[in-house]
């Protein structure tokens, strides 16, 4: 691959990638195709417990809950993303954003791990601005870590013949 073309795929990868997890079709296509035309690469799933069978295969840099997920509820599937449910370990601590109306319990969300809650009306430049704000707050405390559709990184292949190195 060429240089720009590494640049430009290099580029490509370093987009935060948001999951939505909602049973409503209207709210997924809204911050599905909304955010993916602000900067994020977006995933949609319909339910709570197909989120976490999903995070079992891969990973992502935002989590978007709907708040009125039926089924397995938006608390019960972050329970179980901040705590890892049986094994105990933690399956992400990528940022939880709540998407609910104002009646959200905000002390309940906050004391089971969520960053953020979005409330109606939902206007798509102000939320883009601070899910990006919110990613960017979490990678400036975690500067080690890769964005989630990054490509593996290579070993140096110079390494071994660097001054220093016994």
């Amino acid at each position: 691959m060429s240089s720009n073309h590494t640049d430009a795929w290099q580029r490509a990868n370093e987009r935060p990638h948001a999951v939505i997890v909602s049973d409503d079709p209207d709210l997924r296509e809204f911050l599905g195709q909304g955010l993916l035309m602000t900067g994020f690469w977006t995933s949609a799933i319909a339910s709570g417990i197909q989120v976490l069978e999903v995070f079992r295969l891969r990973r992502f840099d935002l989590v978007l809950l709907d708040g009125g997920l039926s089924g397995l509820s938006a608390p019960d599937v972050l329970r179980r993303l901040r705590s890892g449910g049986r094994g105990g370990m933690v399956i992400t601590d990528a940022p939880v954003v709540i998407v609910a109306p104002v009646s959200a319990d905000r002390d309940a969300y906050h004391q089971i791990g969520v960053d953020a809650i979005l409330e109606p009306p939902y206007d798509l430049p102000d939320v883009a601005v601070r899910l990006h704000g919110i990613v960017k707050d979490w990678r400036d405390a975690h500067p080690g870590v890769r964005w989630s559709d990054a490509p593996p990184a290579q070993a140096d292949p110079d390494a071994d013949r660097r001054p220093g190195r016994d």
